[in-house]
């Protein structure tokens, strides 16, 4: 039996998934794009100001992701970078908004909906029985006894669902009393950010102190977290280029490494649960884009070193050119993405599990709201929890982050760079922006999403995750279990599922 599951909407463009069952078992599964955006096309001879504005226009879930990671950009070519100040206002609407609010709609709002009580009894009959019997461990925390009671409140409309509704429309609000708008914030600019009410950052800590429904929604997922831990666990190849500034921040490309480093949660490329690499520069330097397959015209290796001297390989984003061949004939847009290392490339998962395996091997032991994460592995409920974790981790940051004053003047840094790049974790994971500067135009502009990574072809993290796995429903099969894996990896906003039979083929259209 084959199926295809497409469109799935809001990951860079229209993303589809191409599975094959055989004996109750994924054997083979191959991601696709069939649309073309051409964010880095568009980018192409703009006023190097427009840069921010324009890239927040690729996602209207996180567009401060885009937007932030452009003004970082921005701040490496023109040699200018935040106060402190400046920097704790920023991450304190970036963990609101592009983290926070984000996981909260994707766990609950998208995710959770394929283990309600009206999917599960309707694929997994069995598992609702079980789940009827299965005491909570959290019960004194979120009032639910049973797990089938959690279950029954799942759904569209349910308890838990308006409750998580309630609180991603908590946050956003929040984030964009300091964005002042969201998506595609208005308030960064390169060095500074633009601040209305000194006061929101005390407004925002006196909501987490006395905010209930966020702990509540964390231990229901821990409950999910042991109650469906039987998905096909992948390797534990993780990169993440790390999350919130500190004050150490200067936007240098030579001191990326230090200031890198120092992010609340730091950059680290991991190789079977151990940390390889942690300089940032270095992790963003061994990035390799191969396009074989699709309609893309290859590229010559045009810089063969960047402005410090370390090699450029001719797959890097700084070498790439974006360009469509004459004639397209593969209606596949998605590169794939590799992770150059020690004479081998890999292809690593990105996003919140990421970051927590890097913050764990980098700082140590890591807990949020009476709760101690530990490494289970690659998963299904893994990846799912690990983004509700760190809803949980960031409520406790705001509710200790001190801004001390309202200097947001730009500081001028070391230099300025003509081969300039943003790469800050997006809630999704991994994010960069490569960026040559022509004066005051954009030379080129490459953009490598999370999305990139996890949804690349030619075995990628969710094409790995796919093949393999065993079909776990008991009457016929729907593509349940691919759909659940699928949005493990948070592809924004995959939520509606229809069947189209044709030509003996399964179709389900996302």
């Amino acid at each position: 039996m084959e199926l295809d599951l497409e469109p799935i909407s809001r990951i860079e463009g229209h993303l589809g998934v191409h599975v094959k069952v055989e004996d109750g078992e994924y054997v083979d599964a191959r991601v696709k794009v069939t649309m073309y955006r051409g964010f880095e096309s568009l980018l192409k001879g703009k006023d190097l100001h427009l840069a921010p504005n324009v890239a927040g226009k690729i996602c209207g879930v996180c567009g401060a992701t885009h937007t932030l990671v452009s003004t970082e950009a921005l701040e490496m070519a023109y040699g200018v970078y935040p106060s402190s100040d400046a920097i704790k206002f920023r991450n304190i609407a970036y963990s609101l908004a592009d983290i926070m609010y984000n996981n909260v709609t994707v766990v609950y709002l998208f995710q959770a909906i394929d283990y309600s009580a009206e999917v599960v009894k309707k694929h997994t009959p069995s598992v609702y029985e079980r789940a009827k019997e299965t005491n909570c461990e959290f019960r004194d925390v979120h009032g639910y006894p049973k797990v089938s009671s959690i279950l029954d409140n799942l759904y569209f409309g349910k308890e838990i669902y308006r409750s998580a509704f309630r609180v991603q429309t908590a946050l956003r609000d929040l984030a964009t009393a300091i964005w002042l708008r969201y998506p595609q914030p208005l308030s960064l600019k390169p060095g500074t950010i633009t601040i209305r009410d000194p006061s929101i950052a005390e407004k925002v800590k006196k909501f987490m102190k006395e905010d209930r429904e966020i702990e509540k929604l964390f231990y229901i997922m821990a409950e999910l977290r042991e109650f469906f831990a039987g998905y096909k666990r992948i390797e534990d190849d993780y990169v993440t280029y790390g999350l919130l500034e500190s004050d150490e921040y200067d936007a240098d490309y030579e001191g990326m490494d230090e200031w890198g480093s120092k992010r609340e949660f730091p950059a680290a490329l991991i190789i079977n649960g151990e940390l390889v690499e942690d300089r940032l520069s270095k992790i963003l330097l061994s990035v390799r884009v191969y396009v074989d397959g699709t309609p893309y015209e290859d590229w010559d290796r045009e810089y063969e070193r960047d402005e410090l001297g370390n090699e450029l390989d001719r797959r890097h984003p700084w070498n790439k050119e974006t360009k469509l061949k004459g004639k397209i004939v593969i209606n596949n847009f998605v590169p794939t993405v590799k992770q150059y290392y020690n004479g081998k490339e890999y292809m690593p998962t990105t996003g919140d599990i990421a970051r927590l395996y890097a913050y764990r091997l980098k700082k140590g032991k890591i807990r949020a709201l009476g709760y101690e994460w530990e490494p289970r592995g690659n998963t299904v409920m893994e990846r799912t929890f690990a983004r509700i974790f760190t809803v949980a981790y960031l409520k406790e940051y705001l509710q200790q982050i001190e801004v001390s004053g309202t200097d947001l003047s730009p500081r001028k840094g070391k230099r300025g760079y003509r081969l300039a790049v943003g790469a800050h974790d997006a809630p999704r994971g991994a994010n960069a922006h490569w960026l040559i500067t022509d004066g005051n135009k954009v030379l080129r502009y490459q953009i490598i999403t999370p999305s990139d990574r996890n949804f690349s072809p030619n075995l990628g993290p969710v094409e790995r995750s796919i093949i393999g796995q065993k079909v776990t429903e008991e009457a016929g099969v729907s593509g349940l279990d691919a759909l659940r894996i699928v949005r493990s990896f948070d592809p924004c906003s995959a939520c509606a599922v229809h069947l189209e039979y044709k030509n003996n083929i399964i179709k389900l259209l996302v």
